[in-house]
């Protein structure tokens, strides 16, 4: 007749700073946020961060990915993705693994695309040769 409700993972919530809003200092945040207001400071995400077209912000970034629509004078530094939207308007050095840039973005900085990690050695104990992760596993699978 009743079910038993289960314990919620993780909700996937965003954080909303709404575009009325003003903030001035550094913003840690545990998981993503999309931010339409003013900033001046600092902001680290361990998620996505969106940058919506109301959005100004005068601030260094960390973030895994960020979506940019709005203004943003800063440093940003990404662990996979930065996009720029078409009325995206970024002053600041990038440092990213991939970058996307629409028609009608606005970019003055540098660039700086990171290199995807090397899988790790696998050192034999015979010392004959080093292999790769994958190829390790692939060789493996063959015998």
């Amino acid at each position: 007749m009743f079910k038993k409700l289960s314990t919620p993972q993780h909700s996937g919530d965003t954080t909303l700073i709404a575009a009325e809003c003003q903030i001035n200092g550094s913003i840690s945040i545990n998981g993503n946020a999309r931010i339409d207001g003013n900033i001046e400071g600092t902001i680290q995400a361990t998620g996505d961060l969106m940058i919506g077209a109301t959005a100004y912000l005068k601030a260094d970034i960390e973030a895994a990915t960020v979506c940019i629509a709005g203004e943003v004078h800063g440093n940003i530094k990404t662990t996979d993705l930065l996009e720029l939207n078409s009325t995206a308007r970024l002053y600041g050095d990038i440092s990213t693994r991939q970058f996307k840039v629409d028609q009608g973005a606005q970019f003055t900085g540098r660039s700086q695309l990171l290199e995807e990690p090397a899988p790790p050695l696998i050192v034999h104990e015979t010392g004959k040769e080093s292999r790769p992760a994958k190829e390790s596993k692939k060789a493996s699978s063959r015998a």
